[in-house]
């Protein structure tokens, strides 16, 4: 009888087999053996950073935009002390330059005011860059220059950056500042503009309104036969009036006449927030903090039977606008 013929690979030794090719495909797979697999690909990754980069280079877009971008607001005040000869009166206002320039030689700013309406422009101050260069004044000697050849009066007042800060300076001190020797006004004056300040007599159709600031001077006002009762004024300061102007005038008329009363403040200083949100309105005001009034900050408000109007002004002092362009402000009285 034949023998079967064993197969030679016991039970065991296939056991061991079988273990021993686990242990090499391990191996291969520790070895960096796949790399034969196809990588996978970051696309949501990528995506999302593209998506990053797009939206921050279109919003950096349209912040420079909005920066060079001149708007023009137009307000009315319409109000029963305005003389019937002044209905329809228009009022041009401009405020902290910074030194700023809308174009070669200021063309953009200046071809903008040329195509408006208006009887007088009226100047409310920082016409230099902070810091006080006055080679940073040539934009305004640009627009100045237009303006006298197109007849118009121009009138001003000095903001902080265009004098020395005085030492100790009190708070409001940037409200009201007078002349003195500061260079800015001089080269103001040299072309043609008239500084508001004591007191400053418009004149139309057989009657007037003024451009005052705050402090009484009694011979003067009195040659003018100035009467705050009667005669429509206007309060033309750099910084806006932020304070109750009837308990002020209490105060500080109680024993002798100092201070005048006005029918309506015109003002910059604040750039209108120079930060401002949709809805929110102004982010952030120095003095103020986060979202403050904005009776504050900007725009036409009625307050104690007085108009403020706080115009955005057309540079910064540094850093940039958000929502908030460069403003040319056009303020329309009515006798109501």
């Amino acid at each position: 009888m034949a023998r079967r013929r064993e197969s030679g690979l016991k039970f065991g030794d296939q056991e061991k087999k079988n273990a021993k090719q686990s242990r090499k495909e391990r191996k291969a797979e520790q070895s960096g053996e796949f790399v034969m697999q196809p990588k996978k690909r970051h696309w949501g990754v990528l995506i999302a950073v593209t998506a990053v980069l797009l939206v921050a280079g279109v919003l950096v877009y349209l912040i420079a935009r909005g920066n060079e971008r001149l708007r023009i607001t137009k307000v009315v005040v319409a109000d029963a002390r305005v003389p019937e000869a002044f209905d329809g009166f228009r009022i041009l206002q401009l405020s902290d330059f910074n030194g700023k320039s809308f174009g070669e030689g200021n063309r953009t700013l200046i071809e903008t005011v040329a195509a408006e309406d208006f009887d007088i422009a009226v100047l409310t101050g920082d016409y230099i860059a902070p810091g006080g260069s006055l080679e940073t004044f040539e934009p305004v000697a640009n627009l100045l220059e237009a303006l006298a050849e197109l007849g118009k009066p121009v009138y001003y007042v000095l903001g902080e950056n265009d004098v020395e800060t005085p030492d100790n300076a009190p708070d409001g001190w940037n409200r009201c500042i007078e002349q003195g020797d500061s260079p800015v006004a001089q080269k103001l004056d040299e072309l043609g503009a008239k500084c508001v300040y004591p007191i400053t007599i418009i004149e139309r159709g057989g009657a007037r309104i003024f451009l005052t600031g705050i402090t009484y001077y009694e011979k003067l006002f009195d040659s003018y036969s100035f009467d705050s009762d009667k005669d429509f004024s206007i309060c033309v300061t750099h910084a806006p009036i932020d304070y109750d102007v009837d308990k002020r005038l209490e105060s500080v008329n109680r024993y002798s006449f100092r201070e005048i009363d006005f029918d309506m403040s015109i003002s910059g200083h604040t750039l209108g927030g120079q930060y401002r949100l949709p809805l929110l309105k102004t982010l952030y005001l120095k003095g103020y903090g986060l979202f403050p009034q904005e009776s504050y900050s900007y725009g036409l408000h009625k307050i104690q039977n007085r108009y403020s109007f706080i115009t955005a002004g057309l540079g910064v002092k540094s850093g940039f606008r958000l929502c908030d362009s460069p403003e040319i402000a056009i303020i329309e009285l009515h006798s109501s």
